[in-house]
């Protein structure tokens, strides 16, 4: 990397001046290059300013896949270093107190510091007023630095943060909703903490983003027999209609024509409160990590997940494999709704009428109740649920049970990564 003087850092332009060149602003990239480059070997250097970047210097995104620049304005980093005392890191100074970090289009090496569209030198309106955001530089009298971030600051209308004494630190996040989360636009997005060793300083920073949402998805399928001396099966379920939720006392509503669109009775956060907390472990013999919490502000009892379309499919049934679910599909065509990462303690329930077909008679079995038990409702941000049902047989009729639930890490298929990196 090339060394910048003092005289280099007095010509930095102030953010101010920067909007000058482009007053156009353009939606933030996962990774952000300040001050200056990497050199082709990539060593570190002693007195090199700090930057964030992606680890091979890649600043372009794969093909076919969507950066966070298509989500991410602006973000806030904040930093500290330490030393490492009986096998623990202790803080020994704040490097960057929630700086602000904002992305303007086509203003790529158009000043000393910027050599991406990111820029975090320069004048800024912070809470004591007008306030200066000087380059920052690797501290090598310390054995380590800690660095994260919060991304979309401006959509959320701010954050509150208070510096504490050492690890663990907390973000406070007010007012996300549940259209924020469903929109990735306006999520909010968050970093696990990094650690950088004292061997590498003078390297660009990786930051990886996650997005602070949860997504659930919603699948059928039968297991309907007629139990007679053949044993055949004749019984095809070939409709379920759903009874709507009241949002505010969690009633099923028996008074008006169920549909097809599936809605579950449960626990949801319509808008709340956020607090991550970032936590250091690894030299105790664990893992850096952030926690999160959301409490609820508002909520409902309601939340509807799609429609079931098996008159739609090519066969006009319910599949019979678990293997082969129908899942319930929104008015976008995803299978999976966006819900406030939330421990829903009451799990989740629905109500049905099940239309059976078997050789030319046709029968509906009503008011069948089926739910999802609340140890499976624990919604953890980026993790996808998938919770699929089976229409069974019993000597009373037919029933819904819960058949499968899976919990996985929300892979890409045009969101986001649990690891996301942009090139």
């Amino acid at each position: 990397m090339r060394t910048e003087t003092k005289y280099n850092i007095k010509r930095l332009l102030s953010f101010n001046t920067i909007k000058k060149y482009s007053p156009l602003w353009g939606w933030g990239v996962l990774f952000l290059l300040v001050a200056c480059s990497p050199s082709d070997d990539d060593t570190p250097d002693r007195h090199m300013p700090i930057t964030f970047s992606c680890s091979d210097g890649d600043q372009t995104t794969r093909a076919g896949e969507v950066g966070l620049s298509e989500f991410i304005s602006d973000f806030k980093v904040y930093g500290v270093n330490g030393d490492i005392v009986a096998g623990d890191f202790v803080k020994k100074n704040t490097i960057f107190p929630n700086y602000q970090v904002w992305h303007t289009e086509n203003m790529e090496n158009t000043t000393s510091t910027n050599t991406s569209n990111w820029e975090y030198v320069g004048t800024v309106e912070g809470a004591m007023g007008t306030e200066e955001q000087t380059i920052k530089f690797w501290d090598e009298k310390h054995e380590g630095h800690y660095f994260w971030a919060i991304g979309n600051y401006s959509q959320r209308g701010g954050f509150t943060y208070t510096e504490p004494t050492a690890l663990p630190n907390e973000i406070v996040v007010e007012g996300l909703t549940q259209e924020n989360v469903k929109d990735a636009g306006e999520c909010l997005y968050f970093t696990a903490p990094k650690y950088v060793p004292r061997s590498e300083y003078g390297r660009p920073v990786k930051l990886m983003f996650q997005r602070y949402c949860s997504r659930i998805r919603i699948g059928f399928y039968e297991a309907v027999e007629e139990h007679n001396e053949l044993d055949d099966k004749t019984y095809k379920v070939v409709g379920m209609n759903f009874y709507k939720v009241n949002s505010t006392d969690g009633t099923f509503i028996t008074n008006e024509i169920p549909t097809t669109t599936v809605c579950l009775k449960g626990d949801y956060v319509v808008e709340g409160k956020v607090k991550l907390s970032y936590t250091h472990a690894a030299y105790k013999g664990g893992a850096d990590g952030v926690t999160t919490e959301t409490t609820p502000t508002e909520t409902s009892k309601a939340m509807e997940f799609g429609e079931l379309n098996i008159v739609g499919t090519e066969s006009g049934v319910l599949p019979n494999s678990s293997s082969q679910a129908l899942f319930t599909t929104l008015s976008g065509g995803s299978q999976y709704m966006e819900v406030m990462p939330y421990r829903n303690e009451s799990g989740l329930s629905l109500q049905c009428d099940i239309v059976v077909r078997t050789g030319n008679r046709q029968y509906t079995q009503q008011n069948v109740r089926a739910s999802i038990p609340a140890h499976y409702t624990d919604w953890k941000p980026n993790q996808s649920y998938t919770y699929i049902f089976k229409v069974v047989t019993k000597p009373d009729g037919i029933a819904v049970i819960l058949a499968n639930v899976e919990v996985k890490s929300w892979v890409s298929d045009g969101m986001i990564e649990k690891e996301w990196h942009n090139w």
